[in-house]
């Protein structure tokens, strides 16, 4: 495994990208539904040391983006929320088993995966923006510039922006570390070092069983929703993208492999209590295009989040919010950037066509599930049609 573990600035800076989707959803679930931090904290180090054994290339973890919106938006009590993470694992552990992924494979041909890419790049850059115009909390509402006044998120963001931009045009591999100092140290400066506690905790959730109830209704709730979107976002589209970025390096990135890894880090997590977990191709493009190059990123992450999950969750969670959302929300406009230029290897008018649809979609319903189904159902409608009624060649 050492052969396969690159660990440098670079890798770290890399290992760090993907802040931007995970930190502001990790923080609001503890804050606003009550999930324990040690369980959260604990089970996203121990999804990061399964990836990085099984991978050993910058496989990403992230929050099931639709549960974690429906559990915020609804209030949900950690117990339902966990139920995300068991449904989840019964459902691709049971794909990985039972050998499905040829078979759901043909609902995801190329550019409808491209679609969902594009679709996701769009809530990247949506979420971004979102990020950006949040005024962080106790902090002056705005700051005297020539003559102006300016709130704080602009100057925070535009720095945020001035920094990644600099460093990109040098050290593309440090660009989420400097960004990620920036931030930090801005709040420092404004705020001082808080005061920190530290003790040895174990998550407290260990026995948090749901109630049949509970569990009906994270099967309505959460998982029916969430599943058909994490079959082409965190399964189709990131095999592909992984076999973009590191060509032979990732032909063990299969997407059996991954509906079995998928529900692995749910098992785990489920049993601990945290939040529910997935894979995602817009983290592999975060980790890819800011630095990290082999499984030293993943395992990386693994390290800080268990050291902080078992001896400072509470006070890690006063440091992450050092962070300022603006900050953060530059490094995911980044992201969604790269991700959007994923698409560039579409050919001919009907894949981008259906690309398009799939885009469109999402940016009207603001649900990539919504926009996959419909740009399958064109796909091989139009497939159809050409085939059996216009048989004639295509692509121009």
């Amino acid at each position: 495994m050492n052969a396969n573990l690159r660990f440098s600035l670079g890798e770290f800076s890399g290992a760090l990208a993907d802040l931007g989707v995970m930190l502001p959803l990790v923080l609001a679930l503890i804050t606003l539904n009550g999930m324990d931090a040690t369980a959260v904290f604990v089970g996203i180090g121990l999804a990061y040391l399964f990836v990085a054994l099984v991978y050993r290339l910058p496989i990403p973890v992230q929050p099931l983006k639709s549960v974690s919106a429906v559990a915020l938006a609804l209030g949900l009590a950690p117990a339902v929320i966990v139920t995300g993470a068991i449904w989840n694992a019964i459902a691709f552990l049971s794909m990985s088993a039972f050998k499905l992924d040829r078979w759901i494979h043909k609902a995801f041909p190329k550019p409808v995966v491209r679609g969902i890419q594009l679709g996701l790049a769009w809530l990247l850059f949506k979420s971004a923006w979102t990020l950006i115009q949040k005024s962080p909390e106790a902090w002056p509402g705005s700051l005297p510039v020539l003559g102006q006044s300016v709130g704080w998120q602009w100057i925070l963001a535009g720095g945020g922006a001035i920094i990644l931009a600099l460093i990109l045009t040098r050290h593309r591999d440090m660009a989420a570390l400097g960004v990620v100092v920036f931030g930090i140290s801005a709040s420092l400066i404004n705020f001082g070092f808080p005061s920190l506690t530290f003790q040895f905790t174990l998550p407290k959730a260990l026995h948090l069983v749901p109630t049949w109830q509970q569990l009906w209704q994270g099967l309505w709730l959460l998982a029916i929703p969430q599943i058909p979107l994490s079959l082409g976002n965190s399964i189709y589209a990131t095999a592909d993208a992984a076999r973009q970025y590191f060509g032979k390096q990732a032909e063990h990135v299969t997407e059996r492999k991954l509906m079995f890894s998928m529900g692995a880090i749910d098992a785990m997590t489920a049993v601990l209590g945290g939040v529910p977990l997935c894979h995602g191709c817009g983290g592999l493009t975060a980790h890819y295009r800011l630095g990290a190059r082999s499984g030293a990123a993943p395992l990386l992450l693994a390290v800080i989040f268990l050291v902080l999950g078992l001896f400072g969750a509470q006070a890690s969670m006063q440091v992450l919010s050092l962070l300022p959302f603006p900050v953060l929300g530059v490094l995911l406009a980044y992201v969604g950037f790269q991700h959007m230029l994923l698409a560039r290897d579409l050919r001919g008018w009907q894949a981008w066509l259906t690309a398009l649809l799939v885009l469109a979609l999402a940016i009207l319903t603001g649900n990539l599930a919504i926009g996959f189904a419909s740009g399958a159902a064109f796909y091989y409608l139009w497939e159809l049609i050409f085939r059996y009624f216009w048989p004639v060649k295509r692509g121009h």
